[in-house]
């Protein structure tokens, strides 16, 4: 292996395939990042089992060859390179040589043969803009579990219904569902239960089956969120599933999981009209986010945040006897409701939760559509005279004590 390329597109190049390195990897080779040559430039790859990273730098390519070299440490030292100028690789015997202007550097290599092969990306089942996945994956993510012993929680389900994809998250105290256009290409892989069995066999139509669960998988949201953030741009991203495994990807780079198995929770049914609620409270965002960031300061687990409509005003407070209170309003138009109604909707949430949802509205306005204090609140961005019905979000508030 012999190749000569530019220092800026050879670090960006190592820092994608990078997001595949395992933290502790169960073994030495994992830890590598593999380096091979071809045609079109150099390829460059990581792989855990889990994720698989691929990318590709164009490059002037000398002698071919094929090098895995310990990740983080290229990593590390791609990052120092001066951006401008050209950096000269080369494989001689077990040592890889790096060479930029007066910089010289000598690698260990680990062994190919031991590397796992890297994952085939199956055919792209649908494209959609590369920014609009960013900001709808973000919008979604936010309501995802971090508890790994309930793996259907920390992941994020995708289901295509014609040109519409749903994203869909929860951790049980919250949900969040983000609907977004898209471009199908028609292709479905094929679909099983994860016991094998063929779909079909309690009675319900086979052919309705399979395609309903070729068009839905479940996502780990953590390598969706960052893969939608690495991918975003004015570009459409592909992406495809089959034989248990995802895979986003544009032209010379791409991100690949495994997909969860795991049973999501239904949530269609869980998702109020916001025409049912007793009360519609519309708040401008940025106050809310500001006031109830300063009342947080005396919140905890058991004292949350609590909101109650004053007028033309909402009070934020938390806090109360003894301890720490604060309080603050914010203008608020509150519809549905009159006299002590208004005020025996009250609600209290988790300022951390609260603050999640808010941020992750995209309009000037939210709308709070409750039915009581006790039952899940649906939030939706509001600007104008038009509500946001691409995103929702259901809250789930905290039963006050007394």
């Amino acid at each position: 292996m012999k190749l000569r390329l530019f220092a800026a597109p050879f670090a960006d190049a190592v820092a994608h395939a990078a997001r595949a390195l395992p933290a502790r990897p169960p073994v030495p080779v994992l830890a590598g990042i593999l380096l091979r040559t071809g045609e079109d430039g150099l390829h460059l790859g990581a792989f855990d089992y889990e994720v698989c990273a691929t990318t590709r730098a164009d490059a002037e390519i000398a002698d071919d060859g094929t090098a895995l070299v310990p990740g983080r440490l290229l990593t590390d030292i791609a990052k120092t390179l001066p951006k401008g100028a050209e950096v000269d690789i080369e494989l001689s015997r077990d040592r890889l040589l790096i060479t930029c202007r007066s910089a010289r550097f000598t690698l260990p290599t680990l062994p190919v043969d031991e590397y796992p092969a890297l994952p085939a990306p199956p055919d792209t089942v649908f494209t959609v803009d590369g920014d609009a996945l960013a900001d709808a994956v973000a919008q979604a993510v936010v309501a995802a579990g971090t508890d790994h012993t309930l793996p259907a929680l920390t992941g994020v389900q995708m289901i295509l219904e014609d040109t519409r994809l749903t994203l869909a998250a929860t951790d049980r105290y919250r949900f969040a569902v983000r609907e977004l256009t898209v471009k199908p290409t028609g292709t479905l892989p094929a679909a099983t239960t994860r016991t094998g069995r063929k779909k079909g066999e309690d009675g319900a139509d086979p052919a309705e089956e399979a395609g309903r669960a070729a068009r839905t998988v479940l996502v780990p949201a953590k390598v969706l969120s960052d893969a939608a953030r690495t991918l975003a741009g004015e570009h459409p991203v592909a992406i495809g599933w089959s034989d248990g495994q995802v895979t986003l990807s544009v032209p010379g780079r791409s991100v690949g999981t495994r997909l969860l198995e795991a049973e999501f929770p239904k949530f269609r049914n869980l998702l109020p009209e916001p025409d049912d609620a007793e009360l519609t409270i519309t708040v401008p965002v940025d106050e809310a986010l500001t006031a109830i960031k300063r009342v947080a300061l005396v919140a905890s687990d058991r004292r949350p945040v609590r909101l109650a409509v004053d007028g033309d005003q909402l009070l934020i407070d938390a806090g109360d006897g003894d301890d720490a209170h604060a309080a603050d309003r914010i203008p608020c138009t509150a519809a549905g409701a009159i006299g002590d109604r208004v005020r025996g909707c009250d609600a209290a949430f988790n300022p951390g939760y609260l603050t999640d949802c808010l941020k992750a509205l995209t309009t000037p306005e939210a709308r709070f559509h409750l039915t009581s204090s006790t039952k899940p609140v649906l939030v939706l961005g509001h600007s104008g005279e038009d509500t946001a019905g691409d995103y929702r979000h259901l809250l789930m508030p905290i039963r006050l004590q007394g």
